[in-house]
């Protein structure tokens, strides 16, 4: 099955392109478009604007309190499931407010089936050795104050990246920018591995990407760490 991606990226020239492509919707593909529900209000060097409304070459506030320039915007339809259709259902995540502390978040935050949030001190203490880590979201689920969506109609989800990997600021969390970290090009075949680069027009290999800001946890990572 193949969905359809629309990206926009900062070329060569510093110039804004934009593009639509068909490519394979798979979790490594789709993971790379799904982070940030349309309406998701992003901190920005001009202040707070609406993830729809960012544009390749603003500046997002990063997690250390810094500006990053955003070089790529990525987004794809989460569709309610349908009858009849080979694609998993799509479920978003609805963070609730003061799940983490007093405005963590304020308001309520819709994020995409892929996100990962920052997580710091004991977590990524324990499972990563790390003073913090990332944690998808959907490690987090609790039915309370953390809960699975499904969406009703569709719903547009995107995801950014940054010249430099980090954490984007969002409603008083740190959201990770993404990047496919480590590995990508071993879980891909060559052929799916050059489809995906091409969805990334401003690099020029998978190294471009650059290091991970943080280590990441799995799931079960991030079980266990809690457990303990």
């Amino acid at each position: 099955m193949t969905r359809r991606y629309e990206i926009s990226y900062l070329d060569a020239n510093g110039q804004v392109q934009m593009e639509t492509q068909v490519a394979p919707a798979i979790a490594e593909f789709e993971e790379a478009f799904s982070a940030f529900a349309r309406g998701t209000v992003i901190a920005t060097g001009d202040g707070p604007v609406a993830v729809e409304d960012l544009a390749p070459g603003m500046q997002a506030v990063t997690g250390d309190g810094s500006l990053s320039t955003i070089t790529w915007i990525g987004s794809m339809s989460v569709f309610p499931a349908r009858s009849g259709t080979k694609l998993e259902t799509s479920r978003m995540m609805r963070i609730t407010a003061d799940t983490f502390g007093p405005a963590r978040p304020q308001p309520d935050l819709l994020l995409g089936p892929r996100a990962r949030i920052l997580m710091k001190g004991g977590a990524g203490r324990a499972a990563a050795g790390a003073s913090a880590a990332y944690v998808p979201v959907r490690g987090l689920l609790d039915g309370v104050s953390i809960i699975e969506v499904t969406p009703i109609a569709p719903v547009t989800a995107y995801h950014l990246v940054l010249e430099r990997h980090g954490s984007i600021r969002t409603a008083g969390l740190e959201i990770e920018s993404f990047n496919p970290g480590p590995g990508l090009s071993e879980r891909l075949d060559p052929q799916l591995a050059a489809i995906f680069l091409t969805l990334f027009p401003q690099l020029r290999s998978l190294a471009d990407f650059g290091p991970l800001a943080h280590p990441r946890l799995s799931e079960d990572e991030m079980e266990l760490a809690i457990a303990n």
